[in-house]
Order: structure tokens, then C-alpha cells, then sequence
């Protein structure tokens, strides 16, 4: 299961890139992804799905394999979906997440690859055609992270029902 920390840290550094460096006009994103977690042994936990996110502040992260899973971030409130375990967890965020740290630290390593460093890990962000392709960095727990993303669309029309949900009755709430 993904923690809630790195699925928070990696949407900051997500909405971050996109505010900074080539992006700085962008109103809308999306694409699909697949998410690459590889351990030490070099056995891989393979994740997909879709993001979508709408200034000023809005993000849904739909997981869609191996496990369902919607994560929604609107300002301070983070909420997260979980249908096979029929809990949703909300939770919120007491204090911004600097994301500034990571703009004033990207820096292009070479021609569309660039270089940051938040918390003491390194990520590396890969464009093609001025758009992210992928994001790639290693872990607390030293598992290596690819974040590929695939049929990007920027500044398209996005409708906000995209980003609303509704929780049913019978789901488990929890409060974090």
C-alpha cells in the first residue's frame, strides 16, 4: 500500500514542476501513468492509472491496477478512496507543503532532464515535446520509483465533475 506521505509528497512535486520551469502557463494536466516501484531484490510493484489536475487547486490520482484507488486534493483536504477495502481516509493538512524548496532547487541537468532535491532525495524529471514524460527518484526505503506518463494533454477544457466524488454510506471513514 502506498503511504500517504509519498502519495502527498509526490503530488506536490508533481503540481510543482508543472507550476515551475516550462510550465509556468499551465491551467490544466492530464494523463495516464505507470507507476514502477522496484525493491532491492529487484522484484517490481507495477501501479496505473490517470491524473488530472485544474488550477488553482484542484487534483484527482485515479489508481487502476493492480488495486483501485482515488486520491483527491483539494487546498488543505486530502481524500482518499479505497473501494476493494471500502474505507475512505481523510485527512487534513495542518500547514502548506513548500513546494517552493523544490522549484528553487530544480535545475536542468541536460538537454529536457532536470534535477531536484527535496527531503534529501533526488528526482529527476524528464521532458519530451515541453511536456513531462517521466519522473524517476529512489525512495526512503532505498525501492527505486519510474513515473511514466503517457498521452499528456495540457490546457485542454476539464470539467470540474472530474474532481467530485461522493463516499458511500457503508465505506469505513477514516480521520487522520
Amino acid at each position: 500500500m502506498i503511504h500517504l506521505t509519498k502519495i502527498l509528497f509526490f503530488l506536490s512535486l508533481f503540481t510543482l514542476f508543472l507550476q515551475g520551469n516550462n510550465f509556468k502557463n499551465i491551467q490544466t494536466f492530464e494523463a495516464d501513468f505507470i507507476q514502477t516501484i522496484t525493491n532491492q531484490s529487484g522484484k517490481n510493484a507495477i501501479y496505473t492509472g490517470e491524473i488530472h489536475i485544474k488550477e488553482p487547486n484542484l487534483i484527482k490520482w485515479q489508481y487502476k491496477e493492480p488495486i483501485i484507488k482515488f486520491v483527491y486534493i483539494k487546498k488543505f483536504t486530502v481524500t482518499i478512496i479505497e473501494p476493494e477495502l471500502e474505507q475512505v481516509i481523510l485527512t487534513k493538512l495542518n500547514k502548506e507543503i513548500n513546494i517552493l524548496t523544490l522549484l528553487k532547487n530544480a535545475r536542468e541537468i541536460s538537454s529536457n532532464k532536470y534535477i531536484s532535491n527535496f527531503n534529501n532525495i533526488d528526482y529527476t524529471l524528464e521532458l519530451k515535446e515541453n511536456m513531462l514524460k517521466a519522473i524517476t527518484y529512489k525512495d526512503e526505503l532505498e525501492n527505486n520509483v519510474s513515473i511514466d506518463f503517457t498521452n499528456v494533454k495540457q490546457n485542454t477544457p476539464m470539467d470540474d465533475q472530474i474532481f467530485k466524488f461522493i463516499i458511500p454510506q457503508e465505506y469505513d471513514l477514516i480521520k487522520k
